[in-house]
């Protein structure tokens, strides 16, 4: 574990480069041998966060902006730049038939009378966020020696303690590629609308709502650069076990 300037929220800077001394794709190597892949693709992918961004959602008509969002958005600095958290992360491949079939009919709706576009053009393959790798000492947040922060969500915007890939995140991993492993409910592959068991039914219909209320809450906070939401570490597949094919079921 390394700790690194990178602490102090005030020194970040938006598009940060990533430390030069983490050999990532060594990293990854090790992550796939854990969790395998598929199609030849990572299932479990390693990133640095201010790398990776989502679809700015724009009204029609609008041009749009694109991937332009930061998908670990911690703040807006006072030039209205928005500025990643500085952290390694892990994203989670989502199989394209858990996707595909419903992503147009979730893509548009009206908002302020007028029609908007929340997620972009339905992409061949799907990262989405699954956690940050930081650590806790009790002084970012109440808790300590922890690397998941179990504040509830008067802390979900904790960032923790720079941290660098290591065993534990390697371990972190392990214990949730065995458990998803033993869970007999997964069918990553299944059409979303076809799932039989219950609780996958449920997980994905869930995770659609919640993506949809987010983009309207971003678009309705849009002025402020919705600080009061985009701020929040993002937890859309915590408490989820993980599956070798890439679909998270809850615990």
């Amino acid at each position: 574990m390394t700790y690194a300037p990178r602490d102090g929220a005030e020194s970040w800077k938006p598009q940060e480069a990533p430390p030069s001394n983490v050999d990532v794709a060594a990293y990854q190597k090790l992550i796939d041998r854990i969790v395998g892949t598929r199609d030849g693709r990572s299932i479990i992918k390693l990133a640095w966060a201010p790398n990776e961004f989502r679809w700015w959602p724009h009204a029609h008509g609008d041009e749009p902006k694109g991937y332009v969002l930061p998908i670990f958005h911690a703040y807006t600095d006072t030039e209205g730049n928005l500025v990643a958290a500085p952290r390694w992360v892990l994203l989670e491949r989502i199989e394209w038939e858990q996707y595909a079939p419903t992503w147009e009919a979730t893509r548009y709706s009206m908002y302020g009378g007028r029609l908007w576009d929340w997620s972009g053009p339905c992409p061949e393959e799907r990262y989405v966020e699954l956690r940050p790798h930081c650590y806790h000492d009790g002084k970012c947040c109440p808790c300590q020696k922890m690397w998941t922060c179990q504040c509830g969500i008067e802390y979900d915007h904790c960032w923790g303690k720079y941290a660098e890939p290591d065993e534990q995140l390697l371990n972190w991993i392990r214990m949730k590629t065995w458990e998803s492993q033993h869970d007999p409910d997964v069918k990553p592959t299944d059409d979303v609308r076809y799932l039989e068991s219950a609780h996958a039914q449920q997980r994905v219909r869930t995770q659609m709502i919640k993506e949809q209320e987010q983009a309207k809450v971003f678009n309705k906070e849009m002025n402020q650069y919705y600080e009061n939401h985009w701020a929040r570490k993002p937890v859309s597949t915590n408490g989820f076990k993980k599956a070798s094919s890439g679909l998270f079921l809850p615990n």
